[in-house]
């Protein structure tokens, strides 16, 4: 790994946010390298990472914050914008010493100006810290901007797109509650191995303990940032990291009762496959189109068969499967608060495209399920053209197509994601 742009923790941030931002990187991706090749402390560790997310999802509300004290904003360099947004990130929403984070925008002001912006920078970040004595609140936003969607996008830092998307699908109620939850960090979400002697006990005493958002016995979701001591020595192979969403989404389906074999036709690196598996469905067999995910999942359960394939155009036999499992390529707009990268990198053209290749999917999919056969539809956005509409248009063009059940995350979840499902069968 080069060496950091800026010295210190604040500098493997700022190069997080860099390679998320200009490269393209995944940041969660961006985080893991950075991490991995540092030897920091686990304080510095979690300092880095509040940063960089931080940073993410309040980008676009630490740029309109930085408008209101810059007289040509649209002029200053990519690099001092960026460190001056870390730095007002830090005074507006951590618990840090505001005279820490002045002092680390100016020097890194200085450093990549070559000392000609150290004097803007401190005047730009006293006045942010005088905002923050006096609270950077919704009356702020809404004196400093011309219309409603202009607040909205300012104060929940999301793009003006998305507002008006959610404005038109969903109304002004719904869409806050959407927007205020890409802005908090997801529930973090594990799966203990409840096969195991000690992963069941840690799973009882967390049941017994209730201190989680929701559980049902083997998952669990907790607020982040909490760990609970019933977990403390548990390995890797007993319990695992997953998204208690992603998983509600699949459960809610019924699988234990759907036909089999089930195909998972997008299985990335396998969680729905996993999660089937451990409920006894069998026999599964899971495709995608990069082999690399599907590694581990081929190691770790030899009974399932892992082949490299597109669910555009499956490799299987008509009417050969029981059901098909499509958690397919979407927006990601319900996983913001996961994915905070995505709402600056997604565009409405990308959207359109990927509308298109749901269908090709659907269409392509559906060949293959045989008669009394089921199709679950899965997707990770808010989106009706990509959830309820999608598959109504499919219904209508399907006869043979009959809707079992349709399902969405509830907008009043304190999992901060949300997820869209449907279930099909063929008539």
């Amino acid at each position: 790994m080069k060496k950091p742009a800026l010295p210190g923790p604040r500098g493997l941030a700022y190069d997080c946010i860099c390679r998320t931002l200009d490269g393209g990187t995944d940041a969660q991706a961006a985080l893991d390298s950075v991490l991995s090749a540092s030897k920091l402390d686990q304080r510095d560790r979690g300092f880095i990472t509040e940063i960089s997310y931080g940073y993410l999802r309040m980008r676009i509300r630490l740029q309109a914050v930085l408008k209101c004290f810059l007289s040509k904003p649209d002029g200053l360099p990519l690099p001092i914008m960026r460190v001056l947004g870390m730095a007002a990130y830090e005074i507006l929403h951590m618990d840090v010493p505001a005279y820490a984070s002045v002092d680390w925008g100016v020097d890194s002001a200085k450093r990549l100006s070559r000392g000609k912006l150290g004097g803007l920078a401190n005047a730009v970040l006293r006045k942010v810290a005088r905002l923050a004595e006096d609270g950077a609140d919704e009356d702020f936003f809404r004196r400093n901007t011309r219309s409603e969607t202009d607040y909205l996008s300012a104060f929940y830092s999301c793009p003006k797109w998305i507002v008006e998307l959610w404005l038109d699908s969903y109304g002004p109620e719904l869409t806050e509650e959407y927007l205020e939850a890409q802005i908090c960090p997801p529930a973090a979400g594990i799966v203990l191995d409840t096969a195991n002697p000690k992963a069941k006990a840690a799973a009882d005493t967390l049941m017994k303990e209730q201190e989680f958002i929701e559980a049902d016995g083997q998952a669990f979701a907790f607020y982040s940032g909490y760990w609970p001591t019933a977990l403390k020595g548990l390995k890797s192979d007993v319990l695992t990291r997953q998204s208690y969403a992603a998983r509600q989404a699949l459960s809610v389906l019924n699988p234990k009762d759907w036909p089999v074999p089930v195909w998972d036709g997008c299985s990335g690196r396998g969680g729905k496959s996993r999660f089937l598996n451990s409920l006894g469905v069998s026999p599964i067999f899971a495709s995608d189109p990069h082999e690399g995910r599907l590694s581990a999942l081929k190691e770790e359960i030899p009974a399932l068969s892992a082949f490299r394939a597109s669910a555009i155009n499956p490799p299987l036999a008509k009417s050969s499967v029981g059901t098909a499992l499509l958690d397919v390529p979407c927006s990601g707009l319900g996983v913001l608060s996961r994915r905070p990268d995505t709402k600056y990198k997604r565009t409405p053209e990308d959207v359109d495209s990927l509308i298109h290749l749901q269908y090709r999917i659907l269409e392509n999919s559906w060949k293959t399920v045989r008669k009394n056969g089921r199709l679950a539809y899965i997707t990770c956005t808010i989106n009706p053209d990509e959830n309820e509409r999608q598959i109504a248009a499919f219904l209508h063009g399907h006869k043979n197509a009959k809707l079992v059940m349709e399902w969405t995350t509830p907008p009043e979840s304190e999992l901060n994601e949300f997820f869209y499902a449907a279930l099909l069968e063929k008539i």
